[in-house]
């Protein structure tokens, strides 16, 4: 099942990633995944939040603008483990003519293994046929679980 993405847009300035971050902490709103991409006069942070609604809500309830678009709201979470490296699993895709829009790895770690988060073109044909060719797929619900 795809995983809900939280996208926020941030000024391009020192503090800015920090008052937002204060808000999620505030409400004791953990982080499992984050990435910040730099667009000039502001920032673009995705991020894998455990309640992605509550956070949302609170981002918005302080005057955040979401990128809420469905093209960045969905991503796919896999493990990265001895057999199933990123070579692996983007040779899958590929050959399934799926494409990785972007990636980002998570602060999830289990007996050496790390999950990386996958926006594909087709999420959940990428996770069908991920989960065909034997990748483990985590659902938020794992990711919460697996999170130390």
């Amino acid at each position: 099942m795809p995983i809900p993405q939280v996208s926020v847009y941030l000024d391009n300035r020192p503090g800015s990633l920090s008052e937002a971050m204060a808000q999620l902490d505030k409400n004791q709103i953990r982080i499992f995944a984050l990435s910040i991409a730099d667009a000039g006069e502001f920032g673009l942070v995705r991020m894998i939040t455990e309640d992605p609604e509550k956070a949302t809500k609170v981002l918005e309830d302080v005057d955040y603008n979401l990128a809420k678009s469905r093209k960045n709201t969905e991503v796919t979470a896999v493990f990265i483990t001895d057999e199933d490296k990123i070579s692996k699993i983007t040779k899958i895709l590929a050959d399934g003519s799926i494409n990785i829009e972007y990636a980002y790895s998570s602060a999830v770690h289990v007996d050496g293994k790390i999950a990386l988060i996958l926006r594909a073109s087709a999420v959940e044909n990428a996770e069908k046929i991920l989960k065909a060719n034997g990748v483990t797929v985590l659902s938020l619900a794992e990711i919460k679980k697996y999170f130390q």
